[in-house]
């Protein structure tokens, strides 16, 4: 019998599966705690508002995101291939159906949080959807109060005021989730327009939970095929990191909450990002700058890695035909951007939108800057903001040009002698991409939401055995899921309303010390590892 055992299945797979079944579980009591229905009656909801806002409450949801990120570091470590270059191993076609059930199984779970705790974007995507399928109206032109309070849905909003900030690609697809349920809701039954809105009328908040479903639905299948997309790339160079590869993609907490609980429309710009990556993986620079500037047309985001690409087109292939690529993907580009841009009001709506988006900072170190430019140094308002976004903007632009230009060595007499293949040309680039992202949500980005950190993690999950992956990625997303939910109980309990310093420190600190700590201690680990072998090895030499 014993003998018998991992001849159905391996040991890893065993395992595999062990920590799988630990992470659904996990999940289910996010499910017990924060329940999708009970939570509609409160247009306003967040985490702390859902349970009694106490310190116990507080360590038990730090203690899930803390088993989730034990669980996914494990997961990452029972996969490492002591030869990443090596074939794929054995058991591979099971071990990916194991970490693709495991996958939709916490998604479907986590489909039953209520999303208000993890964010309300999720709210804005279908009344901005439902503006244009059932009132024919223009998010980019239109804002929601234009519709007034009677609007279903509109009490669940967070951003009333403002036009969406989001390309029109973003829009027809989230038209297309809005018509769809529309569509699935009257095969249903369920559809009408109802005398009261949810949380009034229990018909009207079946229907909300239809369209929740529907948005959900679009970023976890998204997911998946980004899933796919991180395999096969990363399968063409080092196969034997495939599936350590989809595990750290799929796998991760913060892509499952962000995707199965917010929804959100960065899955969207990930799969693009994705397919222009894979086009520069088989040389095919121009598709790859096509695929990018459509990423761009979900979230103007799309284009902090744009510089990187561009020298790297030039780092591989020349400034001949560097030039030829950019002349070619700037004319399809501007012709395209145009096309999709007309029937949303052009692109003179881009100015208002970028306006909008400029006067908002949050848990970023440049929210403290701002604040201690009004309240510490007399600043006015306006140019304290120019200063703080302008200064934001510069360093990041300055980094995201000097970065590649390093790390692919951009010296006259390094381009043509540089003997490097084409697999470690990609490792390069990968790396590129990832520290990039990083600079941007430690310098570019005065406006952090916790769920950015997928930006950072979808290229590093190209490097599955890299540093920044297995250690310093997970602890980041424990750290902004976990911030993201203490300020949400400690508002309710101690913090006061309002302007204040320590409003703006805590957000900042909770998402990055978590980090900190993780570098530090792996950095001692492996230090005493190193004076260790040193010392072993004397005494051999000794003995």
């Amino acid at each position: 019998m014993t003998g018998f055992l991992p001849s159905i299945i391996d040991r890893k797979s065993f395992r595999l599966g062990g920590i799988g079944l630990g992470s659904v579980g996990l999940y289910l009591l996010l499910v017990w705690r924060y329940s999708l229905s009970p939570s509609l009656t409160d247009p306003r909801a967040s985490w702390a508002s859902m349970v009694a806002p106490t310190g116990l409450n507080v360590a038990q949801h730090l203690a899930i995101y803390l088993g989730l990120t034990l669980l996914y570091l494990m997961a990452l470590r029972s996969l490492a291939a002591p030869n990443g270059d090596g074939p794929l191993p054995g058991h591979s076609h099971r071990q990916v159906r194991l970490i693709i059930i495991t996958w939709l199984t916490c998604s479907g779970v986590l489909m039953a949080v209520a999303p208000g705790g993890e964010s309300h974007d999720i709210f804005d995507y279908l009344f901005r959807g439902r503006m244009m399928v059932e009132y024919q109206g223009n998010p980019l032109v239109d804002v929601p109060k234009t519709y007034g309070l009677s609007a279903p849905y509109t009490r669940y909003l967070a951003w009333r005021k403002n036009v969406d900030t989001y390309g029109p690609l973003w829009e027809a697809a989230s038209a297309a989730v809005a018509g769809s349920t529309r569509q699935v809701a009257r095969w249903l039954g369920w559809w009408g327009e109802y005398p009261a809105s949810c949380p009034k009328s229990p018909e009207s908040c079946r229907l909300l939970i239809t369209y929740l479903s529907g948005y959900r639905l679009l970023a976890v299948s998204l997911t998946g095929l980004s899933g796919w997309l991180i395999f096969i790339v990363v399968k063409r160079s080092r196969p034997a990191l495939a599936l350590q590869a989809l595990v750290a993609w799929l796998w991760c907490p913060m892509t499952l909450m962000a995707t199965a609980v917010g929804g959100h429309n960065d899955a969207v710009m990930i799969v693009l990002l994705l397919v222009s990556w894979w086009f520069l993986q088989r040389q095919r620079p121009f598709w790859a700058v096509m695929a990018l500037i459509l990423a761009a047309h979900v979230k103007l985001t799309a284009l902090i890695w744009l510089p990187a690409c561009a020298l790297w087109i030039v780092w591989r292939w020349g400034w001949g035909r560097a030039f030829k690529v950019g002349l070619a993907s700037a004319a399809g580009g501007l012709i395209l951007s145009w096309l999709l841009y007309a029937p949303l009001g052009g692109w003179q709506t881009l100015p208002r939108m970028l306006h909008e988006r400029s006067l908002y900072l949050a848990n970023s170190p440049w929210r403290i800057f701002n604040y201690m430019l009004l309240n510490r140094w007399g600043w006015q308002t306006e140019s304290a903001r120019q200063l703080t976004i302008g200064l934001a903007n510069w360093l990041f632009i300055a980094g995201a040009l000097l970065i590649p230009l390093w790390m692919f060595n951009f010296r006259p007499k390094r381009w043509r002698d540089a003997q490097i293949t084409l697999g470690e040309g990609n490792q390069v680039l990968w790396r590129a991409l990832t520290a990039i992202s990083i600079l941007y949500l430690l310098v570019g980005s005065f406006w952090f939401q916790h769920w950015y950190v997928l930006w950072a993690l979808v290229p590093a999950v190209l490097l599955p055995d890299s540093y920044l992956t297995r250690t310093v990625l997970p602890w980041l997303a424990f750290g902004a899921l976990s911030s993201n939910m203490a300020m949400s109980f400690l508002a309710a309990m101690v913090l006061k309303p309002g302007p204040s310093i320590i409003n703006y420190t805590l957000p900042v600190a909770m998402i990055w010390v978590p980090t900190l700590i993780a570098i530090s201690i792996t950095g001692l680990a492996q230090r005493r590892g190193s004076i260790l072998g040193r010392n072993n090895k004397l005494s051999r030499q000794v003995g």
